[in-house]
């Protein structure tokens, strides 16, 4: 009964930090590693209008906006729902009001438009943001669970849900703490062929790889089993990919944005 509780309490009152600060962090620096020095210079320049002066801590501003009215219309662009018998994601589950995919797009043409500007630094905070969140798969989740928000779960003898496993959780037990380690670990994936086969698509193609995820995640899932290390090193392989591969997307978009500078 206390377990009960506490699990209520948990569910409706945390939020949700898609792969937490490490890990948005993690993927602007292998981004931003990946752009030509030209490239770099045009990322640096339109930081100046931020309080950040560097782009890693720039990717984590799109979480600390909760609670600011003028960011209001901004809260629902961090993820998209989908229902559970849906086997892909579309354009159709994007509320008229916006979601990530929608919102990657958005800022995306804003910063063709206009690269130089206030405005345009914050369309780019927005956008490595979303590029991150669209790829820890609870963001592209079932809508009757809110992404796993409302799935209890103890993860290492501690109440949780199961969106914050994999925000932080698996991350933390994978030993990401570890900044510098974990980032070389991921820095050699980024090869040349690994580059060429995750460089291509669209936006919805890698929302769906979220998709085939989360159905997975959903097919093992016990209620009411305790999950221990066994589930991180499980799907390590997994969310280690994700992050890279929005690593090499982010870094594709920018340098989509900027080609004449490659």
């Amino acid at each position: 009964m206390r377990i009960a509780l506490c699990l209520c309490l948990l569910l409706f009152s945390g939020s949700s930090l898609a792969f937490g600060q490490i890990g948005h962090r993690m993927i602007c620096q292998l981004a931003y590693e990946q752009l030509s020095p030209a490239q770099q210079n045009r990322v640096d320049a339109l930081l100046t209008h931020t309080e950040f002066d560097q782009f890693p801590p720039a990717c984590v501003w799109a979480d600390r906006l909760r609670g600011q009215e003028a960011y209001d219309f901004a809260r629902p662009h961090h993820y998209v729902n989908i229902r559970r018998d849906d086997d892909e994601v579309t354009m159709d589950h994007c509320p008229d009001y916006g979601c990530v995919l929608s919102a990657i797009k958005q800022h995306f043409a804003k910063l063709q438009q206009d690269s130089h500007s206030a405005k345009a630094a914050e369309s780019l905070k927005f956008l490595s943001h979303f590029v991150g969140d669209l790829h820890q798969p609870l963001h592209v989740g079932y809508d009757f669970d809110r992404g796993g928000n409302d799935i209890g779960v103890i993860f290492m003898g501690e109440v949780r849900n199961l969106h914050g496993i994999w925000d932080t959780g698996i991350l933390l037990q994978l030993g990401f703490q570890d900044y510098e380690a974990s980032i070389q670990r991921l820095r050699s994936r980024l090869t040349e062929p690994q580059l060429a086969q995750w460089q291509q698509g669209e936006v919805l193609d890698w929302a769906n790889e979220s998709v085939v995820i989360v159905q997975q995640i959903y097919a093992e899932h016990v209620p009411g089993k305790p999950l221990d290390r066994s589930y991180a090193l499980r799907h390590q392989e997994t969310i280690e990919t994700r992050l890279v591969q929005a690593a090499a997307r982010l870094a594709w978009l920018l340098q989509q944005l900027w080609p004449e500078e490659n």
